[in-house]
């Protein structure tokens, strides 16, 4: 059976034309050249196989160092061959070695030879190869030089190996032998290509099982050592290219990874140290030295120093590591990472800290860059000189935040060779700042010690307010007050009372009102707080005209009054949302998380996910929210704070789009929440009962009661909503735009058949929202009061909350109200106005995936005597089938002219039809059509009932208590 060529085909062709040629009469020969481990040797057995299959005599031999000395061994072998050969005409051959001159041979000794191949040839052609040429003693080479310039009159092929860079026995016979080799025959094999190496990867595994991209860098696609590495690793771990760009792992960490390279790939290993020991008596110390070094400083002058050379001798080694393919050509580094890490690991580890040492003060000599110096700081011992901790420091902070690993391992190596006294403030805050993004809660820790390792007014306010920070995002606005209160005790009596010092006070002094508006203090004695933020908190807790609101907002965010990101600028962005400026909010938000991103600050970057989430759950963007919700959550839970301040508001989100899109049961753990309640809706906690709750576990807290009421666990749905009821009333909160629990309540109370009490408290929250005049909030207390009426006045509200909420702005919540209007419609016998409106509720809530509302409105509608439609079951069933073809063909890249012409309609006609599916999609352009034209499985989803933001359940329906 033929072995499977990768990336060869031209190669093989070209050997397939010479067999050809061999069988037609006419002989020829061919030089395969290529660095180690490129595959001569299997295109060989390859080709002897191809010649085998075509009824030819293979003679083959292989040459070695160790048998150099030996004369005309390599014709030996050969003929060896022959003599063993079965089926041939004539008396058996036999060739005598052993008379002629070993150091001379005679000429007609050769053409005794030659006659003798000729001879058997004639009655079979025959295949000569030739591995690893350059180790083919004097006298054989010589006889194969002979052979060559007579075999175009034989029908012989010989085809014969080079691993180029190996120093040869008689380099002037081996040049002879090449130039006797036709241009278009030399051939010169390379590493594979990335699409071959995969194909090789996933022949050797039988199936792929793993992405190769890892794998195919680090061996840069060698066939021998990607070979090697699947076949001892069934599934090998992503390795760094080099030893010196590893920068997250830990800089004494070569024993488990000898343990682990060197031993799976010993026999790589002894395969090129004996390579390197052939090149000269330095290649071996100069490779270890390149290995050492790292991929953008390998020089020379350097590695000279290392190795005791001269530069010129130093210069002579890489160019035979470059020529043999050990190093790249042009840039001195390793074609094969994997290569670079056997070397690295084969040098002693005490031997390497003092290389590295040394590199690295060469490199500080030539002024080089400090990146190309810290990753030798990493792994130098000791560190005596004066710049080297500094260097690392350096190198830490500039890491900050994104590499936050990178940097702790950074700051524990300075601390492990002895810092100096002066740089411990430094190295504390530099540990601090890279634990924010690793560990929230440890950072509180490691900062609290921070704080207390300065006296300087400045320092302490700003890592105090620091610390404050963190404890508030950990939920512990207690101990965040006495931070404040200390640190601003600190700078107030400090005995040179300074300009600076008075405005870390007030800096202090404007946190603390902060921590009272987390606790929930009134703000009317938030006496530090910009006049401005004031009136827009009071103004938004009382509900007192969402018009004005909305003015001061604006006001206050453009140009912002306060930093983006701040507690300022999120209370102002916040009362603009529950305002209803809704589009206005998701700009600034946007705005937000694009400067959260590029800063790289995990917290900040998990903030304005979060909250923007709340945004678009507002708009009934419900998969975005979605989207943005888990982000959040994931990066919150990269430094073990996803369970508290906005991941709470995480959570809340992901539950409410849950309930929309009827997804209850995938959602089952974030209802599993702690709630100081005194009745936890999962795992309770004795800890937790009495303690205040913040401001985003309220948010948490209303969403989780109103899912437990859509799953029937009404009471204690109800006691979570009580709790948001009493700590709004202690916060004085009473709009109820930012908190609707009295529709949620009133719902409840409806779902328990207590039908009066939900109608005074949905008609309490009607008159509330009425004064705030938002219209989604005055339309959201509309529908819950439509929920809870009799049949006869159910019509009132359902049509004011049509009426007051924007199909573009509020699309889910008008949604809710087509419904609600085409409910009371149906009951009250105008069936056709009611199918009129279900119909339009059901287009709504298909372009929103609310699948529950769509499958509550699809029975309302079979109810009222009509039907979905075949059609309108599914998103793209919302298009008919022509806006469907083009919206498919715009998905997938094509322009509108590309459209137009293949359709054979007009450049009108397309951008018509793309237009209405913009509008039945309800997206803003044709980027947004791929979320809904790709291949996905239909899933079955089972019946359940929706509920309008901020509802519950339908209290006509019967519940279990």
């Amino acid at each position: 059976m033929l072995r499977e060529l990768f990336d060869r085909g031209e190669e093989s062709r070209i050997i397939d034309e010479m067999l050809d040629s061999a069988l037609s009469g006419q002989g020829t020969s061919s030089l395969v050249e290529g660095i180690i481990g490129t595959g001569k040797t299997m295109l060989l057995r390859w080709a002897e196989e191809r010649a085998r299959q075509r009824g030819m005599l293979v003679l083959s031999a292989t040459a070695s160092p160790t048998e150099r000395r030996f004369s005309m061994g390599v014709v030996d072998q050969l003929f060896n061959c022959l003599e063993t050969a079965g089926s041939l005409p004539g008396p058996p051959v036999k060739i005598n070695f052993h008379q002629r001159t070993p150091k001379d041979p005679e000429y007609a000794q050769f053409t005794d030879l030659f006659t003798t191949l000729s001879r058997v040839a004639q009655h079979k052609p025959i295949l000569l190869t030739v591995d690893c040429v350059q180790c083919v003693d004097s006298d054989s080479l010589s006889w194969l030089g002979f052979l060559m310039r007579r075999i175009d009159n034989i029908p012989v092929v010989l085809l014969a190996s080079q691993r180029r860079g190996e120093p040869a026995g008689d380099q002037h016979l081996l040049v002879e032998f090449m130039n006797s080799v036709r241009p278009d025959r030399h051939l010169r094999l390379h590493d594979l290509s990335p699409s071959a190496a995969s194909h090789l990867i996933d022949s050797l595994r039988g199936c792929s099982r793993d992405p190769s991209d890892d794998l195919i860098a680090d061996s840069g696609g060698n066939p021998y050592l990607l070979t090697q590495q699947v076949l001892t690793a069934p599934a090998p771990a992503p390795a760094p290219s080099c030893a010196l760009t590893d920068h997250d792992g830990p800089s004494d960490g070569s024993a488990d990874l000898s343990d682990d390279l060197t031993i799976r790939l010993r026999a790589v290993k002894d395969r090129v140290l004996c390579l390197l020991r052939r090149l000269d008596g330095n290649g071996l110390r100069v490779a270890h030295a390149a290995s050492l070094v790292g991929e953008t400083a390998v020089n020379a002058k350097l590695v000279a120093e290392l190795c005791s050379l001269t530069v010129a001798e130093a210069a002579q080694s890489l160019g035979q590591l470059t020529e043999c393919g050990i190093l790249h050509p042009t840039t001195r580094t390793f074609r094969h990472p994997v290569l670079a890490r056997l070397l690295y690991l084969d040098v002693p580890i005490a031997q390497r800290a003092a290389l590295h040492r040394r590199t690295a003060l060469h490199l500080h000599q030539d002024d080089a860059a400090p990146g190309d110096i810290t990753p030798h700081l990493l792994r130098a011992s000791p560190l005596e000189q004066p710049w080297m901790a500094p260097m690392l420091l350096d190198a830490a902070e500039g890491l900050l935040p994104r590499g936050a690993h990178a940097a702790v391992e950074h700051v524990d190596t300075v601390v492990r060779h002895g810092a100096p006294d002066h740089l411990a403030s430094r190295i504390a805050d530099l540990r601090v700042r890279a634990l924010m993004e690793l560990d929230l809660p440890a950072s509180a820790d490691a900062q609290y010690s921070l704080v207390n390792l300065t006296a300087d007014p400045l320092e302490v306010a700003d890592r105090s307010a620091r610390l404050a920070d963190t404890l508030l995002r950990l939920d512990q606005p207690d101990q965040a007050r006495s931070v404040l209160d200390r640190a601003h005790k600190q700078v107030r009596d400090h005995g040179q009372v300074r300009d600076h010092d008075e405005g870390a006070a007030a800096r202090l002094r404007r946190r603390l009102d902060h921590v009272r508006l987390h606790e929930g203090a009134h703000t009317g004695g938030l006496a530090n707080l910009e006049r401005l933020e004031v009136v827009l908190l009071h103004r938004t807790a009382t509900g007192q005209t969402a018009a004005a609101v909305r003015r001061i907002c604006r006001a206050f965010l453009a140009p912002p009054r306060a930093p983006y990101g701040s507690p300022s600028w999120y209370h102002a962005l916040l009362a603009l949302l529950w305002a209803g400026g809704f589009d206005e909010a998701q700009q600034y938000i946007d705005a937000e998380a694009r400067l959260a991103v590029a800063e790289g600050t995990v917290a900040r970057v998990a903030e304005a996910h979060a909250v923007r989430s709340l945004v678009l759950l507002h708009r009934g963007a419900l998969a975005d929210a979605g989207d943005n919700a888990r982000q959040a959550l994931t990066a919150l839970g990269r430094i073990s704070a996803d369970r508290h301040h906005t991941g709470a508001l995480a959570r809340s989100v992901l539950i409410d789009v849950a309930v929309e899109r009827d997804q209850l049961t995938e959602v089952g753990d974030l209802l599993d929440v702690e709630l100081p309640t005194g009745q936890a809706t999962g795992r309770e906690t004795e800890q937790s009962a009495g303690q205040a709750t913040g401001w985003w576990h309220l948010h948490l807290a209303h969403s989780t009661a109103r899912a437990l009421g859509q799953l029937g666990q009404v009471q204690r749905a109800l006691a979570l909503v009580t709790h948001c009821e009493r700590e709004l009333d202690r916060r004085r909160i009473d709009n109820p735009a930012i908190l609707p629990w009295r529709s949620t309540k009133a719902l409840l109370h409806a779902g328990l058949g207590n039908l009066p009490e939900a109608r005074r408290l949905a008609q309490q929250e009607v008159d509330r929202a009425r004064r705030w005049a938002a219209p989604f909030a005055w339309g959201r207390a509309l529908l819950a009061l439509a929920s809870v009426s009799a049949s006869g006045d159910a019509l009132g509200p359902a049509r004011g909350a049509m009426e007051l909420l924007d199909s573009e702005e509020a699309p889910l919540l008008f949604a809710h109200a087509l419904y609600a209007a085409g409910q009371a419609h149906q009951r009250g016998g105008t069936t056709a106005r009611a199918r009129e409106l279900l119909h339009r509720a059901n287009e709504v809530g298909i372009s929103l995936g609310a699948d529950a509302l769509v499958d509550q409105v699809q029975r309302t509608l079979r109810d009222a005597g009509g039907r979905p439609g075949p059609r309108k079951t599914s998103t793209r069933s919302l298009l008919t089938p022509t806006e469907c073809q083009v919206a498919e063909l715009a998905a997938g890249g094509m322009s509108n002219r590309d459209i137009a012409r293949m359709l054979r309609v007009s450049l009108r006609n397309v951008e018509s039809h793309l237009t209405h599916c913009y509008r039945k999609l309800r997206i803003g352009g044709r980027r947004e059509l791929s979320r809904f034209f790709q291949a996905e499985e239909p899933e079955e989803k089972a019946p359940g009932r929706a509920v309008p933001h901020g509802l519950v359940l339908d209290p006509r329906q019967p519940q279990s208590v």
